[in-house]
């Protein structure tokens, strides 16, 4: 935080924090406007493929039915339903991607939040 303090103004700051974690003002300032941008749940899943796989710190797999026997999905579970799973699995580290959606719906309506999908902001 004290880092951030000490950037030039118009900073752009990238986060995947949920709203309660974040500081006050974020959502409070009336000089700026915060981007929530979401993705499909299929993309999160991959990419906490790929992160995982990317710190040295948290486990890595060599496929993704690796991590998939990791994240808890039945071995039965196929396709988009397997996806599903992995992304809605509070056995992730950061926990679930739909707990995480359900929290920043709850600012919607916020005049200081817009949230676009990335498929919406691809078009």
């Amino acid at each position: 935080l004290q880092m951030m303090k000490k950037l030039p103004s118009r900073r752009i700051i990238l986060t995947h924090l949920p709203p309660h974690l974040l500081p006050p003002s974020i959502l409070q300032s009336k000089a700026m406007v915060n981007l929530v941008l979401v993705w499909n749940s299929k993309h999160a899943a991959v990419s906490y493929y790929h992160f995982y796989n990317n710190m040295p710190v948290l486990p890595s797999f060599a496929s993704w039915d690796e991590y998939s026997a990791f994240s808890g999905i039945p071995p039965y579970m196929r396709g988009i339903h397997r996806t599903l799973y992995v992304s809605s699995s509070s056995a992730m580290a950061w926990g679930s991607y739909f707990d995480h959606l359900v929290e920043w719906n709850k600012y919607i309506d916020h005049e200081r939040i817009m949230t676009i999908s990335y498929e919406e902001l691809k078009e």
